[in-house]
């Protein structure tokens, strides 16, 4: 892996963090299953294109890409996480893709080859840099003129049921810190602002909204949401057990109100983003 700027994503995503992700690897992707052909749309992935994958996480998106680019194409998948990248390997052997590579590193620095790719695409990978500006940069170097950039990034946490309604169970019954925070990538106007400093043209961002597949019931909903990174930091600052079990109770009447014969069913809100590489 190349020395990673990101320091605190390359442990988050090396570690436990890696591994709980793993475990629920088939669910993120019932979640994400309605959000992603908006962005092979906006891709527009042609064969014999020769395609990045930033932040491909366990490759499922990038094994779909590498089928459409055809034996004359390619994808290179690039994340920080090892872990992540064992199971996108065994995915891609198993599926047979023989077009595709996977490589550890920081799309911030990693010393991508220049002018090389027709299209970069992330699937809501691109959320995790401590200095956008320089990944941004670093990506767009490695298009070729004309090319273009895609992807998906999520909308203002309490804008989606996969986030909002466990931050509303806790707002229900305590004060929480901001929210709103510094969550760039929920702004369009500071994206298209990001983009245009990196030197993209022709920025694009579209808002989606679409039923994501939460879980098969409420009490695997719970199980899930409870060994989520910010409820456990949530409760964890409680430090009050009946007040825990007060928010758990308004969270699980908010996922049973939303149950539904072949499982519990969220909004999600994403934004897809598509540049030109002027």
């Amino acid at each position: 892996m190349s020395p990673a700027a990101n320091a605190s994503q390359a442990q988050r995503w090396n570690g436990d963090a890696a591994r709980r992700w793993i475990a629920q690897r088939e669910r993120h992707a019932a979640i994400r299953q309605r959000l992603t052909p908006h962005l092979s749309r906006a891709a527009a992935i042609s064969p014999g294109n020769h395609v990045l994958d930033v932040g491909c996480g366990c490759g499922e998106t990038t094994i779909a890409v590498a089928r459409s680019t055809g034996r004359n194409g390619g994808v290179l998948g690039l994340d920080l996480s090892g872990p992540m990248l064992e199971v996108a390997q065994r995915l891609a052997a198993e599926a047979g893709v023989a077009n595709i590579r996977f490589v550890q590193g920081d799309a911030q620095v990693y010393p991508l080859s220049p002018a090389v790719y027709d299209v970069i695409i992330s699937s809501f990978g691109v959320m995790f840099f401590d200095d956008p500006a320089t990944a941004f940069g670093n990506i767009r170097g490695a298009l070729r003129p004309g090319a273009r950039l895609a992807f998906l990034c999520w909308q203002d946490d309490l804008r989606n049921g996969v986030f909002s309604i466990p931050l509303r169970a806790f707002m229900t019954h305590t004060q929480l810190p901001d929210l709103a925070g510094d969550d760039l990538f929920a702004d369009p106007r500071r994206v298209t602002d990001l983009l245009a400093s990196a030197g993209f043209t022709d920025t694009r961002i579209e808002a989606l909204h679409e039923p994501a597949r939460i879980g098969s019931d409420v009490a695997d909903v719970m199980a899930y949401v409870q060994d989520t990174s910010n409820v456990r930091e949530l409760t964890a600052q409680l430090d009050d057990e009946v007040l825990v079990q007060r928010v758990l109770a308004t969270m699980a009447e908010e996922f049973a109100a939303r149950q539904h014969p072949d499982g519990v069913w969220v909004d999600a809100a994403a934004w897809l983003v598509t540049a030109d590489n002027g």
